[in-house]
């Protein structure tokens, strides 16, 4: 069984019911399918960021000195425990509980498929760029084996110092200048803005008035580094996650000499879809399947550790839970530090 539920919350209430969560999570549902179909293998793909994230959200201003990070709360709330230190002042927030802390949605969903289900699990954080797509994309991938050992992810084979060099965005749609086929387009206001922005940079390269003007004063003043804004790719190297909404200027893939979003085709041709791949719908529609797709090279990659898996061939897992849990959220926070530098070079 192999799929990706889309995950937009983790809540406790309903006393944690979880597989028969009756507000629908849909990561739940595709728990119960497990439980009730006994597969004897599955994949399970979701956002990266569900390595970091909370079983129950508690709003910022909420939170004990309204910490933005859970993580840096995480860590700071150990540190005063240990100098024996108060948790919260008068007046102040009560300190986060164990199902609001970071990483806790992961560990109660290895919870379930673990004990409950019965399954033994791998998991890693992977980028679709270090497999072969033109893209820079994480996503967190979960395998498990009813029968035995979980297969063991294969190791990557493109960037630095592997068998190849990363695909670019000129290796997927160079021959496409002339002809990208049909997509949105910018307004006059917007496409000036992107006439500034230099191939491979974002707003970071505009003058601070016509960024502010552009973004508007709330967006400009945010934290963060904001590096999706007026963003436009750069021919040799892979681009950003491609998403469904390419075509806004918080989110933006423009072209990397013209001055407009990607055409649907491009932005199929940077998930790795073959040109006959037919999208259905308004450009609108397409943009947002197309966004909401594992890259084809990953998921290629994945498939083949799958059948070696069930033909009894494959490598199998030898690391605990706990080890694999600690790479794949080191490799989340040193992406968000890469991305951090990059944004503020």
């Amino acid at each position: 069984m192999v799929g990706g539920p889309p995950c937009q919350s983790f809540c406790t209430g309903g006393g944690r019911a979880a597989l028969s969560d009756p507000r629908g999570n849909l990561i739940f549902e595709y728990l119960r399918l497990i439980a009730e179909v006994r597969p004897r293998a599955f994949v399970l793909e979701n956002v990266a960021n569900l390595i970091t994230a909370a079983l129950r959200h508690r709003p910022i201003d909420q939170r004990p000195g309204k910490r933005w990070n859970l993580s840096s709360y995480s860590l700071s709330n150990e540190n005063e425990a240990e100098e024996g230190g108060p948790l919260g002042g008068p007046g102040e927030p009560q300190p986060l509980a164990s199902d609001e802390l970071s990483g806790s949605a992961i560990a109660y969903l290895l919870e379930i498929l673990e004990d409950r289900l019965g399954y033994s699990i791998s998991l890693t954080v992977a980028n679709s760029a270090e497999f072969g797509a033109p893209q820079r994309r994480l996503r967190l991938i979960i395998a498990g084996s009813r029968d035995g050992k979980a297969p063991a992810f294969p190791q990557p084979t493109h960037g630095p110092g592997r068998s190849a060099h990363y695909a670019t965005v000129r290796d997927a749609i160079w021959d496409l200048r002339g002809a990208p086929g049909h997509g949105s387009a910018y307004t006059n206001a917007v496409r000036r803005v992107f006439d500034l922005v230099p191939a491979g940079h974002n707003w970071r390269s505009l003058p601070p008035e016509v960024a502010r003007a552009a973004m508007g004063e709330r967006s400009y003043a945010a934290g963060g580094g904001k590096v999706g804004f007026f963003r436009r790719l750069a021919w040799d190297e892979p681009s950003p996650t491609v998403t469904g909404r390419s075509n806004r200027k918080g989110s933006a893939l423009c072209h990397p000499e013209q001055s407009r979003p990607l055409s649907v085709w491009e932005c199929a041709r940077l998930q790795g879809f073959p040109d006959n791949w037919s999208f259905t719908g308004s450009a609108a529609a397409q943009y947002l399947q197309i966004g909401n797709a594992v890259p084809v090279a990953l998921g290629a990659a994945i498939g083949r550790m799958m059948a070696l898996h069930l033909d009894g061939s494959g490598e199998v897992e030898t690391r605990t839970v706990a080890a694999m849990l600690a790479d794949a959220t080191k490799r989340l926070r040193d992406s968000a530090r890469t991305k951090k530098a990059v944004a503020q070079a």
